[in-house]
């Protein structure tokens, strides 16, 4: 996700390259994306910080990015919160909470990482580049030149 958010790949690429590891039954990527989303908040928000508007957030840094109907925008309005609850200190109980998801939580935590790195890189005004080596840096993630 980060090698292809650095490359400036688009957000279904990222998708469709995160897709293979998925496991049902057995694993998903919900976690890991999660804790990338937390950390691209911590980027965009560092403590005592001016605060991200929620009002918004997926329309400025997610335009092309479109959920239709209820569930799809509770979804990724859950994953929002989720990754902001953790940064936070409070585990959210994703199997309880979304395990039952017909779309994988994995896809919404992916958008969330790169809304709030979106966020990140505007408010540092630094490129995808640099927002991903910070993001991946506390996670022992080493991105290589060429990806």
């Amino acid at each position: 996700m980060l090698s292809g958010y650095r490359r400036g790949d688009d957000v279904q690429d990222l998708v469709g390259a995160l897709a293979p590891h998925h496991v049902g039954g057995s694993f998903t990527p919900d976690v890991a994306m999660l804790d990338l989303a937390v950390t691209a908040l911590d980027l965009a928000c560092p403590v005592g910080g001016k605060p991200l508007a929620y009002e918004g957030l997926q329309g400025r840094h997610l335009p092309e990015a479109t959920f239709g109907g209820r569930v799809e925008h509770r979804n990724s309005q859950y994953a929002l919160y989720a990754a902001a609850c953790m940064r936070g200190g409070l585990r959210p109980d994703l199997l309880h909470d979304a395990g039952w998801w017909q779309s994988p939580l994995w896809t919404y935590a992916l958008f969330v990482a790169v809304i709030y790195a979106r966020a990140a890189a505007e408010r540092l005004d630094v490129r995808a580049t640099q927002i991903a080596q910070r993001i991946a840096a506390p996670h022992g993630i080493t991105l290589s030149a060429t990806t």
